[in-house]
């Protein structure tokens, strides 16, 4: 909507783009990767060479495994300002290796208790 070109890099399965098809992806172009290729990772390693922001979603440790890390990234493109969006922080926590949901954030905040009844326990 600001004017700049995103690309969202999603799954591809029987060949087909699994994009998220919400308000948030609007305007976002979405191409279809196999990151457990060496294909899938090198067109991940060429489009981040050419991009301004990359931005990784996934729990700690998976992108450096994968050759995907802020260092390989950065080194290729200096220019590249490289974002993290894990769902609790890359260290200090003990929920960090967790993966991050609206359900585990308002379960683990106590928000899920105004949702019960009356006294029920949750089941």
């Amino acid at each position: 909507d600001f004017g700049a070109d995103v690309v969202t890099i999603c799954r591809a399965s029987n060949g087909k783009v699994q994009s998220q098809d919400d308000p948030v992806s609007r305007g976002k172009r979405s191409i279809g990767v196999n990151l457990k290729t060496p294909e899938g990772l090198a067109a991940v390693r060429r489009l981040a060479a050419q991009a301004d922001v990359f931005l990784e979603p996934f729990r700690p440790g998976v992108v450096e495994r994968l050759g995907l890390g802020p260092e390989e990234l950065c080194e290729a493109n200096p220019k590249l300002v490289y974002g993290r969006m894990t769902g609790f922080g890359q260290g200090g926590t003990k929920y960090e290796t967790m993966a991050g949901h609206d359900n585990n954030y308002l379960a683990l905040s106590g928000a899920l208790d105004f949702f019960r009844r009356g006294e029920e326990r949750p089941r």
